[in-house]
């Protein structure tokens, strides 16, 4: 299940990038960019809008979920999609689609051309891959027989003994640790971090190059303590060379009014450059003796604050 395919991504692995969304992931992170990520399922997400109130769907709708401005009574649908049938306006859209792994190839190879002249390659995103295994390996592999460089970005929540099948075939990984502390982890995830740093530790273990991610969420996840902790971590990983922190940002907030969710973080500003260079520079206090660095990225351009 793919709910996005995104072309010319640069920040996701060198040169140009093909950024393939797996559907489904088991965080529920509250800060979420991409809410129709979460579930494993396709959904139907809402654009109020687009609604020319033709009525359409109430008529077709079996649960009567649709109300009278058109919007979806989300306790009441069944997610039978018939109401995306007959919306011309296209104010209710379905987001996920399942693929087999040679449909979803021949749209990577699409982009081929431009990995030979830009350098890139394929980057698989979610929700999370690891927990569509079977599926990453068999893609991942085909790509690799291509010749087309393989990247996995992953929250780390995963069975591992599933998931390393895909391993050789995965050229370098992004992972997040969102906070170091398990119990506090659970609080903004919905799941503690112990499994996640065990499959770090094991990825690497692995020889797969890393580089280890935190989102930046004022108020939950940029306290002083947090970045030393995930710093020392990252210190004792032999391949991973960098820890990048990314800094928060409120753009997928209509999302969850398209999905008819609550989003809980509507007055949580994006941290500021004078805070996020603070940051970088703790963890590079204690990652730079150890050949490794602290970064964030500005405007397309990474700054290293020591």
């Amino acid at each position: 299940m793919i709910f996005n395919i995104q072309k010319c991504s640069i920040h996701d692995g060198e040169g140009l990038r093909t950024l393939v969304f797996f559907k489904g992931c088991p965080l529920k992170c509250k800060w979420c960019a991409n809410p129709e990520s979460q579930n494993y399922d396709a959904e139907i997400m809402e654009s109020p809008i687009r609604c020319i109130g033709c009525g359409a769907c109430r008529e077709i709708c079996p649960q009567a979920a649709i109300l009278e401005d058109g919007t979806i009574d989300r306790s009441l649908c069944d997610n039978c999609m018939k109401c995306i049938d007959v919306c011309y306006a296209e104010a209710k859209k379905i987001t996920g689609r399942e693929y087999t792994v040679e449909e979803l190839y021949k749209e990577i190879e699409k982009d081929k051309p431009f990995y030979s002249m830009f350098g890139g390659g394929v980057t698989f995103s979610g929700g999370e891959p690891l927990t569509h295994s079977e599926l990453l390996k068999d893609i991942a592999e085909k790509c690799h027989e291509k010749g087309i460089n393989v990247v996995v970005e992953s929250c780390g929540c995963g069975d591992f003994e599933k998931f390393k099948m895909a391993l050789p075939y995965i050229d370098s990984m992004f992972m997040d640790i969102k906070h170091i502390d398990a119990a506090v982890h659970k609080t903004l995830t919905g799941a503690g971090n112990e499994l996640i740093l065990d499959n770090i530790r094991k990825i690497s273990e692995y020889g797969i190059p890393l580089t280890i991610r935190t989102p930046i969420v004022p108020g939950l996840t940029d306290a002083e303590e947090n970045i030393r902790g995930i710093a020392e971590f990252v210190a004792g990983l032999q391949t991973a060379k960098e820890y990048e922190l990314l800094a928060y940002h409120s753009l997928g907030e209509s999302k969850y009014k398209a999905l008819g969710r609550g989003y809980g973080l509507e007055d949580t500003k994006t941290p500021d450059d004078e805070k996020m260079r603070e940051l970088v520079k703790i963890g590079n206090s204690i990652l730079l003796q150890y050949g490794k660095q602290c970064c964030w990225t500005k405007n397309n351009n990474k700054e290293v604050v020591k």
